[in-house]
């Protein structure tokens, strides 16, 4: 369930793409694919918890925190689907190698030390290395905002997308660097 964490780390590159203009400079945080090697517990708190064996998932309902390091994410509902368990003996592997995805929902709020992602709902898919905001997403970094209808990022090739339409275009606020 570690995965889980992904779903803010790669949050940065929505806020740093503006950044960049402006400073020269990514945001300083690590890479996405060493946001699954952290060595930290994974602590989570809810009203109740509920593991279903025939459907594979795991559901935490009400008031749901999750911790890990500095990262914070919380939410009225979580829950994690497992991926099809493999026959073969040699696949068996890390909890988080069986997550297919993890749905938050529920005034969403992920935050890590300045930057903040809220939404009414946030999937982590496993296996396709992407996660989805939904539910009038939007990412702060300090003074930095960007929102839309729809946030995609897909982990593995630093990419972010942010969508818009008619009623919910992409507003993006980023502010210069202060030259010192």
């Amino acid at each position: 369930m570690a995965a889980l964490c992904l779903v803010f780390l790669v949050v940065t590159p929505v806020i740093a793409l503006g950044q960049k203009s402006f400073t020269g400079k990514r945001a300083a945080d690590a890479a996405p694919a060493k946001m699954l090697q952290s060595d930290s517990p994974l602590k989570i708190a809810s009203d109740r918890m509920e593991a279903n064996q025939n459907d594979k998932t795991v559901l935490f309902e009400g008031h749901v925190v999750v911790q890990q390091d500095d990262l914070t994410i919380t939410g009225k509902r979580l829950t994690v689907y497992s991926a099809e368990a493999s026959k073969d003996a040699a696949a068996q592997s890390a909890m988080v190698d069986k997550i297919d995805r993890i749905e938050v929902e529920g005034d969403v709020v992920i935050s890590q030390k300045d930057k903040v992602a809220t939404a009414e709902r946030a999937v982590y898919y496993h296996q396709e290395q992407k996660i989805v905001l939904s539910g009038q997403p939007s990412v702060t970094q300090g003074q930095d905002r960007i929102q839309g209808r729809l946030i995609t990022l897909l982990i593995a090739q630093g990419k972010s997308i942010v969508e818009g339409g008619a009623e919910t275009p992409v507003q993006a606020v980023l502010h210069p660097a202060k030259k010192d």
